[in-house]
């Protein structure tokens, strides 16, 4: 039975009962249950580039607006969820994605999901004021261990250091030996144009506006999207990049490789291995 039967849409408030279920059907061994419930995370947090984009592109909504926390679970509860019962597959995904907020908000993790079950019924009047003002566990907040706090930082490094190398590596030799403006009075305007993209690029400037600036695969795909788009300014007009057609699909055939390094690398950025790739059984 396919996962879609029980979950028609990702729902981040599906999680604790997800969880809750692995949980007791990977202990007693009831592994249809568990197949599903891996089934099910599989679609949120998936082993491919291509489920990756499909992820990110239905938490997108009008606008660009990008809201994951209304479909997915915050990472540290599937990082946490993922070391507890061996579920290496999911690793790589769910630290990128944590590794996008800044620093601070990596540290300070994230709320308790609520319980599956029905809470505790009120304490009764034989309970001492002690007891009943006890801390509601729910409110604490749910954090890293200091190792995958440091593997997180360490690979949030790493990947923005990609972009860097990245731009040095695909512009050195830019315009294109077979730029159509070569050795004509155009000639100028392949150069400037990758000149602006490097500049936004490194600037960061699609991903601010949309609350991405740390996430290289959405950034390789903000500066593709340059080539086409006519809402950039000359200083009177909106235009679009002056750039000749070979210099673009060689470029966009740079960044197409780009993205797809970049999520082979992911493990390594975050000292997976061959771990994550790791078949689910």
């Amino acid at each position: 039975m396919s996962p879609s039967s029980y979950f028609q849409k990702s729902r981040a408030t599906d999680f604790p009962a997800i969880a809750g279920v692995l949980r007791l059907s990977t202990k007693y061994f009831i592994d249809h249950l568990r197949q599903l419930c891996i089934a099910r995370l599989e679609v949120d947090w998936p082993s491919t580039l291509l489920g990756w984009d499909r992820r990110e592109q239905e938490a997108t909504y009008e606008l660009g607006r990008y809201v994951p926390r209304d479909s997915y679970p915050h990472p540290i509860l599937v990082v946490n969820l993922a070391l507890e019962l061996g579920l290496d597959a999911f690793l790589s995904s769910a630290f990128y994605d944590l590794s996008r907020y800044g620093p601070s908000k990596i540290l300070a993790g994230t709320r308790t999901p609520p319980a599956v079950f029905s809470p505790s019924p009120e304490p009764s009047s034989s309970e001492t004021l002690s007891e009943s003002a006890k801390v509601d566990p729910s409110h604490s907040p749910v954090c890293l261990s200091p190792n995958n706090l440091v593997r997180t930082l360490q690979g949030r490094e790493r990947s923005q250091l990609y972009i860097h190398t990245f731009l040095e590596a695909a512009l050195k030799d830019r315009p294109s030996p077979n730029c159509l403006n070569a050795g004509k009075l155009t000639a100028g305007l392949c150069f400037e144009s990758f000149y602006f993209i490097q500049l936004n690029v490194l600037r960061s400037v699609g991903g601010i506006a949309y609350g991405r600036d740390a996430d290289p695969l959405f950034t390789l795909v903000q500066a593709v999207d340059m080539l086409e788009r006519k809402d950039f300014s000359d200083g009177v007009k909106q235009c679009g990049l002056k750039m000749c057609m070979i210099c673009k699909a060689e470029f966009a055939d740079s960044v197409q490789k780009a993205r797809i390094e970049v999520w082979d690398l992911i493990p390594g950025w975050f000292g997976l291995g061959d771990s994550a790739s790791k078949v689910i059984e």
